[in-house]
C-alpha cells in the first residue's frame, strides 16, 4: 500500500484538474448563467470558470468588447489546471523520494 500513495495521491490531484477545466459535468450539476450571491451550501447552484467563458463567448451583443474578459477568464482556468498539475508532480516525486530511502 505504501507504494500506491504516490499514484494514489497523483490522480486524485489530475482529476480535480480535468474536472476544473470540464464544461459538460459542471453544467449537469448546477451551473448558474447569473448568480449575484454567494451559494449558501453545497446543494445550492454556483458559477463556474468555464461555463463562464463559455456565456461570454457566445452570448450578448458585444462579444468584441468582452475579449478581455474572455482572456482573463481563459488564463485563470488554465492557471489553476496548470497549478494543480504541478502540485500533482512535486506531490509524486516527494513520495517517490520518500520511498527510495
Amino acid at each position: 500500500m505504501p507504494a500506491a500513495i504516490p499514484g494514489i495521491v497523483t490522480g486524485s490531484i489530475l482529476s480535480i484538474g480535468r474536472v476544473a477545466g470540464e464544461t459538460a459535468p459542471i453544467l449537469l450539476t448546477g451551473a448558474a448563467y447569473f448568480l449575484p450571491r454567494m451559494p449558501d451550501s453545497v446543494y445550492s447552484q454556483f458559477m463556474a470558470l468555464p461555463y463562464h467563458l463559455f456565456v461570454l463567448a457566445t452570448s450578448g451583443t458585444n462579444i468584441i468588447q468582452t475579449r478581455p474578459l474572455q482572456y482573463g477568464t481563459a488564463l485563470v482556468l488554465l492557471m489553476i489546471v496548470l497549478g494543480l498539475n504541478i502540485i500533482a508532480v512535486m506531490i509524486r516525486r516527494h513520495y517517490r523520494q520518500k520511498l527510495k530511502i
